[in-house]
């Protein structure tokens, strides 16, 4: 009996990685039903003759993520309709016409010929390589028509992708490459390095020795001190100033006063790493104290905390502070659609991961990972359906087990 039940509880578990494997371990939230995508002709980049209609009732916000959900899943006659109805809605979006550029132009006007291969890793994705080497995480569509990937969901750890070599691509390669040669002879330098400190203190030790045998046997002259006249001298702000002052406000939680800090110590070029997390706790201080009040000034200072947070590659807490910019101010389209953006790559990152530690049979590493996904996109299909899946089987395990 115990061996039936077991043979049923593998078979489960055989289903639902086939299930995993078969769905390319997307990371798409959006439904699941059997549109056929827009052939793109690889010659002229053009769309086929179908034609795409938008879909109605959707608010920009809804518009956008539809959009990125289609390209997601190589829908672009359907995205490209989706976005040219959110440019009538938002004329001014950036991102929008990016999109619509990427999907309209041939990978080779779009990107240079000449390019270099890395593998993809686990938890990474189109999204994640085309944010580190082009930029912007939006520029997965034109780097999966730049690999003739058809649905830029469907990539595999270990996958060989081409990087056009761009210049910000150049440059990140190059940090690549230091950081693995760094890596690679650091036990040698460290050896050196403990020689040569052992030696230096051994030297100073002497040196000091020396010094105080001297000091010893010489009596100093004693001056008569000097009184000199203090002249009072108004005190002159700089960047320490401001930043010790910026420190002094956070902690005392004067957001208001803080603010205006910040404004002064940017006026230096000094809003650095260093004074980056103390921005952040004052935006989102102050957003907190005057969001009842002043919603959309709110919205901008959680927007601004998003952007530190970005440049702090602090993925989720942009996000965060971004939604919470949406929600205070649903005008705010730039907060829209960076949260958006993250919203894809991270349910992207941690599916990717969650599937993984699933086939490896660790299914409550598999769970808290789904978990992430659906904290940021409650609406994941994949997600929700892959951790009920893994949760009956954990129950259906812990039966065995106690039997």
């Amino acid at each position: 009996m115990i061996s039936c039940m077991d043979n049923k509880i593998k078979l489960s578990a055989a289903l639902l990685v086939a299930g995993l494997i078969l769905s390319g371990c997307g990371a798409s939230g959006g439904s699941t039903g059997n549109t056929t995508p827009a052939e793109v002709n690889k010659d002229k980049g053009s769309l086929n003759k179908q034609s795409y209609i938008a879909e109605a009732g959707l608010t920009p916000r809804q518009r956008f993520s539809k959009a990125l959900e289609k390209l997601e899943n190589g829908e672009d006659g359907q995205a490209l309709a989706e976005l040219n109805a959110y440019l009538e809605a938002v004329p001014r979006s950036n991102s929008a016409r990016n999109l619509v550029a990427q999907i309209s132009t041939d990978s080779s006007q779009y990107f240079p010929a000449e390019h270099f291969k890395v593998n993809l890793t686990s938890g990474a994705s189109l999204s994640t390589l085309a944010k580190k080497y082009l930029g912007s995480a939006l520029k997965f569509y034109a780097l999966a028509k730049y690999n003739n990937i058809a649905n830029p969901s469907r990539v595999n750890i270990g996958q060989e992708i081409k990087i056009p070599l761009t210049q910000l691509a150049r440059t990140q390669r190059d940090k690549d490459n230091a950081l693995a040669l760094e890596t690679h002879s650091i036990d040698n330098e460290e050896t050196a390095l403990d020689l040569a400190m052992e030696e230096e203190a051994k030297e100073v030790e002497e040196a000091v020795d020396v010094v105080e045998d001297i000091v010893e046997e010489t009596e100093l002259p004693v001056d008569e001190p000097v009184l000199a006249e203090v002249i009072p001298v108004a005190p002159i702000e700089t960047a320490e100033s401001a930043f010790s002052d910026l420190q002094t406000l956070a902690e005392n939680m004067d957001y208001a006063a803080a603010i205006e800090k910040l404004a002064t110590l940017s006026s230096f070029g000094k809003l650095n790493k260093e004074s980056r997390g103390l921005a952040i706790a004052t935006y989102i201080g102050r957003a907190k104290e005057i969001a009842e009040t002043d919603n959309i000034l709110a919205a901008t200072y959680f927007e601004k905390a998003g952007q530190l947070n970005l440049q702090e590659e602090n993925a989720f807490s942009a996000f965060e502070n971004f939604k919470m910019a949406t929600d205070l101010d649903d005008q705010n389209d730039q907060a829209m659609e960076e949260m958006l953006v993250l919203q894809k790559e991270i349910a992207d990152k941690y599916h990717r991961e969650a599937s993984s530690a699933f086939r490896r049979q660790e299914l409550d590493l598999a769970i808290q990972k789904w978990d992430m996904v659906l904290k940021v996109n409650p609406d994941h299909s994949s997600a929700k359906l892959y951790r009920a899946q893994a949760l009956e089987l954990k129950e259906k395990l812990n039966k065995l087990n106690r039997n």
